[in-house]
């Protein structure tokens, strides 16, 4: 699929390493409300590595890329990534995905990347015959719920959270 010139299309695995640089590079710089409560940025790009491998190897990670092939160099400008989830019920076990990852660098954004990439990760999921995504993200971040409601994301849940002190 292309937008605009940017081509989007699924992840190989030896591009993992350019996913965490523009992981770590966003992380700088990016105004997200979740950066202030995440371990410092080094350890934290460590351990997100280890567990994209981990979830690569086991089949559970599907990311898709934004491509800018026209710039001086072709980079990757945004990625949208899932893990495959499974949950048991009384009566039957189900497979979801969850939207765990969705960035656009920032002058690339309104210019329908993040929806293209959306778009592919969804029809990569249906392939796998997973028929529902679910993604969480902080109440107060209002441009993130308008851009999900415009791609067919509804609220279906309220979450809350007791987080409880423990002897570290």
């Amino acid at each position: 699929m292309n937008t605009d010139n940017i081509t989007i299309r699924r992840l190989h695995i030896d591009e993992l390493d350019d996913i965490q640089a523009l992981y770590a590079e966003q992380i700088k710089c990016d105004d997200n409300p979740l950066t202030a409560i995440r371990i410092p940025p080094k350890q934290h790009a460590w351990e997100m590595r280890r567990l994209r491998q981990q979830l690569i190897a086991s089949q559970r990670y599907i990311a898709c890329l934004a491509l800018d092939e026209h710039a001086e160099s072709p980079r990757i400008v945004g990625y949208a990534a899932a893990i495959l989830e499974t949950q048991a019920h009384l009566f039957e076990v189900e497979s979801y995905a969850s939207l765990e990852e969705l960035w656009v660098i920032p002058d690339y954004r309104g210019r329908g990347i993040g929806q293209a990439l959306m778009e592919t990760l969804f029809c990569a999921l249906d392939d796998l015959g997973i028929s529902w995504i679910t993604t969480h993200f902080p109440e107060s971040a209002t441009e993130i719920h308008d851009f999900f409601k415009k791609i067919g994301f509804e609220q279906k849940t309220i979450e809350m959270q007791l987080h409880l002190k423990t002897d570290a």
